[in-house]
């Protein structure tokens, strides 16, 4: 689907809606998700009054968009719940993290790594609409850092340092000290290069799956640790943050959910019920949810997903 132009007044916007344009037709959760954000964004930026012509003209179109693709995927969980859809993005943007920082340490630089990073901040940025945790935030310093960092030494020749800032302070340039002409044409020259290259062709690299849309069934039942899609809510307006300044990425920790009262369930064992592959990945997906859902303290959701991986394990069915 065509979108008017972005208007000059909300020009911050317009990452997220070429994110969404690049992934609409291979992951519909991204793109149902960063127009979302793009919608919040522009609110914020525009109070309500004080919106001209265009800016109207676009935001109806989004709105639009937003509402035909949720009825369209009443039953892609990465569309209608807000805690799946935190997860299932943030896993790609972790995913897409390690790659970039992976390629990083074993100094191969190239464009795809630029995109890589660039990517990986976009999807950060997405994210700031479920609220980001401390971890995420440097993450996304980091990547935006490095993908302006890695462009500007293969511009002018130089070899980049691999690592993180702290490593070697002395010889990085933080891209705060680039000049708002240079940040300008640092992503001129990306978006360029995304289109002459085609938009997915580092995701591809990586085994990105495809979360495309629809209405027959859950669009993750064959995924298991990749990203699946998750949920959707009116537009309203979040808080959103300001860039922040250089940091040493910290390596990801992952914090295993500890419920608060021991729950003792009957075994699958005792039911008799052995459930298959797809139905142990169903219930993973849901431990997952849960423990998305906790992050963001959302205990009721965390309980009822948490309820579904147990009656699909022991009953192969979420109630």
């Amino acid at each position: 689907m065509g979108f008017p132009p972005v208007p000059v007044e909300i020009k911050p916007v317009a990452h997220l809606l070429k994110l969404a344009d690049e992934h609409e037709s291979r992951n519909i959760v991204v793109a149902y998700w960063a127009r979302m954000a793009a919608c919040r964004l522009a609110l914020k930026i525009l109070p309500p009054g004080k919106k001209p012509p265009q800016v109207s003209e676009l935001l109806t179109a989004l709105l639009d968009w937003l509402e035909q693709t949720k009825r369209a995927n009443s039953e892609n969980e990465g569309i209608t719940q807000e805690p799946a859809a935190a997860a299932i993005i943030e896993e790609y943007a972790l995913q897409l993290f390690d790659h970039g920082d992976q390629q990083d340490r074993a100094e191969i630089y190239n464009k795809n790594t630029v995109k890589t990073f660039y990517t990986c901040g976009m999807l950060m940025d997405c994210l700031e609409q479920f609220g980001l945790s401390e971890d995420i935030t440097e993450k996304r310093r980091y990547a935006k850092w490095k993908a302006a960092y890695i462009h500007n030494c293969l511009k002018t020749g130089d070899r980049p340092i691999p690592g993180n800032p702290g490593e070697h302070e002395d010889n990085i340039m933080h891209i705060s000290e680039l000049t708002d002409e240079e940040k300008a044409k640092f992503k001129e020259d990306l978006e360029k290069e995304r289109t002459k290259d085609g938009a997915n062709d580092n995701l591809g690299l990586l085994g990105i799956p495809n979360f495309g849309s629809t209405t027959s069934e859950t669009p993750d039942d064959n995924i298991v640790p990749n990203p699946a899609p998750a949920p959707a809510s009116t537009p309203t307006t979040p808080s959103i943050q300001p860039q922040p300044t250089p940091f040493v990425p910290p390596q990801p920790v992952i914090t295993p959910f500890q419920p608060a009262t021991p729950v003792t369930p009957t075994t699958p064992s005792a039911t008799g019920y052995a459930p298959d592959p797809a139905q142990i990945q169903k219930a993973q997906k849901f431990c997952k949810y849960a423990t998305s859902a906790l992050n963001y303290d959302d205990v009721k959701t965390a309980v009822e997903n948490l309820q579904k991986a147990l009656n699909m394990l022991q009953f192969g069915k979420e109630a």
